[in-house]
This record gives C-alpha cells, structure tokens and sequence, in this order.
C-alpha cells in the first residue's frame, strides 16, 4: 500500500509538473536552494504578455512560465495555475526555507496548512509559511487560476528539473516511477528543501472526493 501510495504522489508531481490538470510556471534552470539576492545588476522592465509563457535558456517550459528568477536578480518568481473542478494540488508537503503566497484570480481554492483548511476565493491573497506541511485543492465545481509566488528562492525551476529528469530517463526507456526516477527525484526535492508526506495523501484525497488525474 505504502508503494502504491509513493507512486501515485510521484505521478501526481509529474502532472503537476507538465500541467495535466494544471498550469505551471517555471523559473531560472541553473537553480540552487536558496536564490542569493544580488543588486549588483539593476533590474530592467520585463513585461509578459496574457497568454505566453517565459522560457528557461533552454528552451524549456513547464506550464506556463511568467516572472523568472533571474528576470528579478533572484529576489522572487512567479507562476499561474489553473486547477480544474474536484482535483486535487500537489501531495502535502512542506518547504524548509520557501514561504509561498497565493492570490487567486477565478474561482475558489481550498489551502491546507497543518490541520486549518482555508477557502481562498477570488481577489484573496493567502501565505503558506514554509516549515508547515501544506497543500491545496479545488473542491468546487468550477474551475480555479491563481498566481503562486515565491520570494527569494528559484523553486519554479524545480518542475523545469522534473522535466529534464523525465526527459532524460525516457532516453532511457524509464520513468519518474522507476528506481532510478525515484532516486532523481528524491535528491531533487533535497536540493530544493522539500518534503513530501505520502501517507497524508490518499485519506485526503477520499475526504474531498478529489481526482489525481
């Protein structure tokens, strides 16, 4: 059960990573744990237009990219999500350094941090400090878009990562699921300070009646 549990909260990742049921941004590719501020560059206007995406150097994407990290020297990156009806988020999970603020701009959004569940309607801002076990989902019946926002820590570039890990292991004829996917993935979650509860997920997920995929 406990392997079934991993799997579902790997493949959960991976569609959240390439925007099966949501759109995701993505950020700097050379990514470090923790961004350092540097303003020894001043910064110049960056203007993203509604409906395009901003790329990693090499061309990746995952979902849809909007302020980079290294648009901003570091200090903050973005993304816009869109969470259909009755899906679930990402697995709980918690970040060690990373404190995220969400502000939804359709639709509702329910928040878990610990054990408070909060509904973050449209025009609401939410902050999910880091340290906590989080998660979110959209239990409504309609659909949900949001901006997440992340100060001072490149983390968008850990789902463009998850997608040059997947890419890589399809060379291979593996996946995210396999031994060698799991290793990958266990030490990039390292390398960004997060921490995923799997046991947490599946009572969840039948609590809402939410969907993975």
């Amino acid at each position: 059960m406990k392997e079934h549990t991993r799997r579902l909260a790997l493949k959960q990742m991976l569609l959240f990573t390439v925007g099966s049921s949501f759109l995701t941004n993505g950020c700097n590719p050379a990514a470090t744990k923790k961004t350092t501020v540097s303003r020894a560059r001043p910064l110049g206007a960056v203007h993203i237009p509604a409906g395009t995406i901003s790329r990693a150097v090499d061309g990746i994407a995952a979902g849809f990219p909007k302020i980079r990290s290294e648009h901003t020297n570091g200090q903050f990156c973005c993304q816009e999500i869109s969470l259909k009806p009755k899906y679930a988020g990402p697995p709980p999970h918690l970040h060690k350094d990373l404190d995220e603020i969400m502000y939804v701009l359709e639709g509702s959004v329910q928040v878990m941090v610990g054990d408070t569940v909060t509904e973050v309607s449209a025009g609401d801002y939410h902050l999910r400090p880091h340290g906590i076990v989080h998660t979110f989902w959209n239990s409504g019946t309609v659909p949900a878009r949001f901006i997440d926002m992340y100060p001072n820590q490149d983390f968008l570039s850990f789902f463009e990562s998850l997608m040059r890990i997947e890419n890589d292991l399809k060379e291979k004829g593996l996946t995210l699921l396999s031994p060698e996917g799991q290793d990958l993935n266990n030490a990039l979650l390292k390398k960004f300070g997060c921490e995923i509860f799997i046991d947490q997920y599946p009572p969840l997920l039948a609590k809402y009646g939410l969907k993975t995929s």
